[in-house]
């Protein structure tokens, strides 16, 4: 059973522009009988990328340089709200010497201004809590350690500003080997091969938060968003890479997901896609793509499949069933007309596409299944 969906038109329609109130309900345009696919024409592309910033690796680090000041209303209103780091860059990318019977993970906590205090695994899971949600954010290709730090509490800042309620909950920052190695397309490849160890990496991270009860989302934007529906495909027993979790397999997690500009093949959910086993623990997913988005234009480069297009790219097409045979819940919008041909994560948060306030909504809606 799957469900084809077309993507909807780049003029902002009035259910975008009304107050959330929750998880927004998928259009009914999305599950028509066929897809659209548009030919585009672009201008010369211009690939933003942030400043990196400097950090000393101390026992207790000084804020981010740069760092927008938190407003004091919601410094106090969300003075509950928890932060962890979880650095893998410093672990095997090579699946077949993975240790995944218990993961290296350098773990830290952190403060709203990105200074780290030493933590460890057994912290992270002793405090997992099923009353508040805990939110992975996954960032994306050539982001150095500081930069994944600075990129991951500007992405919280902009759900903060945008959430209904008060709710306390812990914002966890994966941070993965992208730094820029080499020449872009040679380091895209590699990036790509990467995601395959760090999808199985947090797919373990996620099998402790659904034997602890924890209610958890991911948010992936590109590579990130490939990672996302690894780790959702190897927690139900599927293989990255010819190697799975090694553990029993879990459905059924019902973890609610945000893609921004996603760098995944557009049927690799699918029913017969090599992440075809990621929906069957997704239980709501939220998606902003761009279909004039200049670098996912290209994304049959990095693929074995020569017609391969990104998810990204074309938007919501065709998704395996949900674990109970349920068509996938999916709330998707096409973000060309204010985010241009750009791959940049910030344009989505910063000009009128409301990623904030969609990704806003899944911190509720962890706490809902439907």
């Amino acid at each position: 059973m799957t469900a084809t969906v077309h993507a909807e038109p780049s003029q902002t329609p009035s259910e975008w522009t009304d107050a959330a109130n929750g998880f927004l309900p998928t259009p009914s345009s999305l599950f028509e009988t066929t897809a659209k696919t548009v030919a585009h024409s672009e201008t010369t592309p211009d690939f933003e990328d942030d400043i990196a910033v400097s950090i000393e690796s101390s026992q207790i680090v000084p804020a981010i340089p740069g760092m927008p000041a938190m407003p004091q209303s919601l410094s106090a209103d969300l003075r509950c709200d928890r932060f962890w780091l979880i650095n893998t860059r410093h672990i095997t990318c090579n699946t077949c010497r993975m240790n995944l019977s218990q993961p290296n993970f350098r773990i830290d906590r952190l403060d709203r201004c990105g200074r780290r205090s030493p933590s460890n695994l057994d912290d992270y899971l002793s405090s997992m809590d099923s009353s508040r949600p805990r939110i992975i954010y996954v960032h994306g290709n050539r982001r150095d350690a500081q930069t994944a730090i600075k990129q991951g509490l500007f992405v919280y800042q902009q759900l903060a500003r945008n959430r209904v309620t008060d709710q306390p909950m812990d914002w966890v920052i994966w941070s993965w080997p992208s730094d820029a190695n080499s020449i872009f397309l040679s380091d895209v490849r590699d990036k790509a091969q990467r995601t395959n160890s760090q999808g199985l990496y947090l797919a373990w991270l996620l099998r402790e938060h659904t034997l602890r009860s924890q209610p958890s989302g991911l948010i992936g934007f590109s590579f990130g968003g490939r990672i996302v529906s690894g780790s959702l495909h190897a927690l139900a027993g599927g293989s990255l890479g010819r190697r799975t979790i090694g553990e029993p397999a879990i459905t059924g997690a019902n973890i609610d997901v945000g893609l921004l500009a996603p760098a995944v093949d557009s049927t690799w959910m699918s029913s017969g896609g090599y992440h075809r086993l990621a929906t069957q623990n997704i239980n709501r997913m939220v998606m902003l793509y761009n279909h004039r988005d200049i670098a996912l234009k290209y994304f049959k480069l990095i693929s074995t499949t020569p017609d391969a297009q990104a998810l990204g790219y074309t938007g919501p097409r065709c998704f395996a069933p949900r674990h109970d045979g349920t068509p996938l819940p999916i709330r998707a919008r096409d973000c060309a007309q204010t985010v241009g041909n750009h791959h940049s994560e910030k344009r989505y948060y910063e000009h009128t596409c409301y990623a904030g306030r969609e990704m806003a909504s899944l911190i509720d809606s962890v706490m809902h299944v439907d």
